[in-house]
């Protein structure tokens, strides 16, 4: 009943589509040949698809049909009735086309089963390949539908003889189209019920398996449990001292490890402050803190051991220093004298007169 009231609604879309044949010429004619050609060649590419050499035969002898006729006998044809539109055929049966070239590209071969886990039951050999999603099966269904309304709908001419040309032979490719269209449909709805059957019986096997697996398995996997929880907890108690202590050791080291990076990272953040501060131009601003000795809560100490350093090192590396010693030893003489400013300032001096 409902693929009845699908065929009738979908010959009422083609033939509202169309208008009367006495009102088309040669284009309206050329457009049902194209139409018909589309459906046809997707017939044949899906055909190849699923290996079906039948259907591809079929599709080819239904395309040469179509291109045996002249327009003057389709035109005779449809002389009391309007051509017919094509083009939902074409679409869907494009649409599963595409969906059979994406299964193929998606297809991947099943991996080794665990050691006597029952496998798939097989379905028949024509199954294979063949696209039975709902899409698929509603999309053949349009198709199928369409070729047979518009088959049922020449079949009332082809046995008369219209303005003196007899009509048979314009519904040999309808029909080649119509039994093509049944025959993916009907396949296609064989191998869905073919597949969910074999599913069930798939899947009842494989529980009485696994249902049986775990009955055997159960004793061993609860005693095995029992004895390694015995062990565990024992080992445990046995290693929670040494655990404790080795946790303390290792949390002072990290700890006094912490401390010590943090110091160095400070210091080093520090010394790099300083030294750009040193090397600013004679009469910069200058942070208090570099200006005042640690007895003070300064770096002024620090400040003259970076310089007396960094003198130093030019001089190992066989630099010229300038009259960074004397400086050096003028800003000393400030900082012993309590005089921090003009030390600090005579640093900088000393630091610049190292580095050029």
């Amino acid at each position: 009943m409902r693929q009845r009231v699908v065929r009738w609604v979908v010959l009422l879309l083609c033939l509202a589509a169309a208008r009367p044949a006495l009102a088309q010429g040669p284009a309206e004619l050329s457009t049902l040949r194209k139409q018909y050609n589309a459906v046809l060649a997707n017939f044949e590419a899906l055909a190849v698809l699923r290996g079906d050499t039948d259907a591809q035969a079929q599709a080819r002898a239904g395309r040469e049909a179509m291109r045996a006729l002249t327009d003057d006998q389709l035109a005779a044809v449809y002389s009391q009735t309007r051509v017919p539109d094509l083009s939902v055929a074409a679409t869907a049966s494009r649409y599963v086309v595409r969906q059979a070239k994406a299964q193929a590209r998606a297809m991947v071969p099943p991996g080794p089963l665990s050691p006597g886990f029952p496998g798939p039951v097989p379905i028949p050999g024509g199954c294979t390949g063949v696209d039975i999603s709902g899409e698929t099966r509603y999309a053949l269904l349009i198709t199928k539908e369409v070729a047979n309304s518009i088959l049922a709908a020449a079949t009332f001419v082809c046995t008369q003889d219209i303005l003196g040309t007899n009509g048979a032979a314009v519904c040999i490719p309808f029909a080649i189209a119509a039994a093509i269209a049944n025959g993916f449909f009907d396949t296609a709805t064989f191998c869905a019920g073919e597949v969910t059957a074999n599913q069930v019986d798939a899947n009842f096997n494989r529980l009485a398996h696994l249902h049986g697996d775990l009955g055997n398995a159960i004793t061993a996997i609860v005693g095995n449990s029992n004895a390694n929880t015995t062990a565990i907890i024992a080992n445990a108690n046995a290693n929670t001292a040494n655990i404790v202590a080795n946790d303390d050791a290792n949390t002072t080291a990290i700890i006094t490890n912490a401390n010590a990076n943090k110091n160095e990272l400070r210091d080093l953040v520090l010394r790099t402050q300083i030294e750009a501060d040193l090397a600013m131009v004679d009469g910069a601003a200058v942070a208090a803190l570099y200006e005042l000795p640690a007895a003070q809560g300064g770096h002024l100490d620090l400040v003259m051991a970076i310089v007396t350093e960094t003198i130093a090192n030019v001089q190992a590396a066989g630099g010229s220093v300038g009259n960074a010693v004397a400086t050096l030893a003028d800003a000393n003489a400030a900082k012993a004298a309590g005089d921090f400013k003009t030390a600090y300032a005579l640093y900088r001096r000393a630091y610049k007169a190292a580095g050029k």
